[in-house]
């Protein structure tokens, strides 16, 4: 029996891995993306919301809203960003700019979105530093709870960090956020360091996708060959791909949380493997350690090739009830 697709939000900072996340997440009939949010992280927000906006067009999801969120970490003054894909974001590849970025704040859109569907209904996917979900968490306690599960990318439980000894970029780049998000009591599971770094994308793989037609396959092809010298992982497909075929991965069970008061060690992901989750502890996420990475290049091969998708397909990632109420009838992408 076929299943209907899973409702789903999906916080980024495109960012080139953020950028095929967001084209497999459109182009699987096993999810319903409602909306994305996007934060200050691999680039200022500025640059990632509109990033989004282009992939999303890119893919033929026009019908997704973008929505801005928060520029800076908690506790920082300034946005920890980086040049890994570029100055633009997407490795200098440039994509056209179709749909517009609507009104809405990043955090009321999460905030709405969880409050309007039935708890455990929901699925967000957080690709980026986790400000905008852990303000959304501040605002109203409670409400990161009522996600089916949070899926992120982040942190370095078993390894080292890639930012410091400690630290993986999305969890140093705003600390606190982090540490509010893992502790919130929702149902986490998080792809850190321990599992992306098995995701390589192989020369022949990437020579495979330039050779696939269309100007979807064509922008990707380029993205990815920028990066493949200085990052050759793709870390933010991990989440959304395990959305689609979940047995992709595997990894134990642990009791988290993030240091932030210690400059020396921010952004650490500390986890300790349990047997079990105590009834009501906070704190508690599957912490992802494996993947079987030829699966995962044919699965995220296999979306970029259905891509762009048909009109009435992509009708299927238009905004659900969740998401028409954030969006007003004036600034919805359609």
């Amino acid at each position: 029996m076929l299943m209907p697709p899973l409702p789903l939000i999906i916080d980024c900072d495109p960012g080139i891995d953020d950028a095929l996340a967001l084209l497999v997440a459109a182009a699987a009939p096993q999810l319903a993306l409602r909306a994305v949010t996007c934060v200050a992280g691999n680039r200022p927000v500025a640059q990632t919301t509109p990033n989004a906006r282009r992939v999303l067009d890119l893919a033929g999801a026009t019908g997704v809203p973008v929505y801005a969120g928060c520029a800076r970490p908690i506790a920082q003054p300034e946005p920890r960003s980086n040049l890994v894909h570029g100055e633009d974001g997407l490795g200098g590849v440039v994509l056209p700019l179709h749909g517009t970025i609507a009104e809405d704040h990043a955090v009321d859109v999460l905030l709405q979105a969880l409050l309007a569907e039935p708890p455990g209904t929901l699925h967000v996917v957080a690709l980026g530093p986790l400000t905008n979900l852990a303000l959304a968490e501040l605002r109203v306690p409670g409400v990161l709870q009522r996600a089916a599960r949070l899926d992120i990318m982040g942190g370095a439980a078993f390894c080292p960090g890639n930012v410091t000894p400690h630290a993986e970029f999305n969890f140093h780049c705003d600390p606190l956020a982090a540490q509010i998000v893992l502790t919130s009591g929702a149902t986490l599971r998080i792809f850190g360091l321990d599992v992306t770094t098995q995701a390589a994308m192989s020369e022949p793989w990437r020579a495979s996708i330039a050779a696939l037609p269309g100007d979807v396959a064509a922008a990707t092809a380029a993205m990815l060959q920028s990066y493949a010298d200085v990052d050759p992982l793709l870390h933010d497909v991990c989440p959304v791909a395990a959305l689609i075929e979940p047995d992709l991965f595997a990894g134990p069970l642990c009791r988290v949380a993030v240091e932030w008061r210690d400059p020396a060690s921010e952004g650490r992901l500390l986890a300790q493997v349990v047997d079990a989750a105590p009834a009501g502890e906070r704190g508690i996420a599957q912490v992802i350690t494996q993947v079987d990475t030829e699966r995962l290049l044919a699965l995220v091969r296999a979306c970029v090739e259905r891509l762009p998708r048909p009109e009435a397909a992509a009708a299927e990632h238009a905004p659900g009830p969740a998401a028409q109420v954030t969006v007003r009838a004036d600034t919805a992408n359609t």
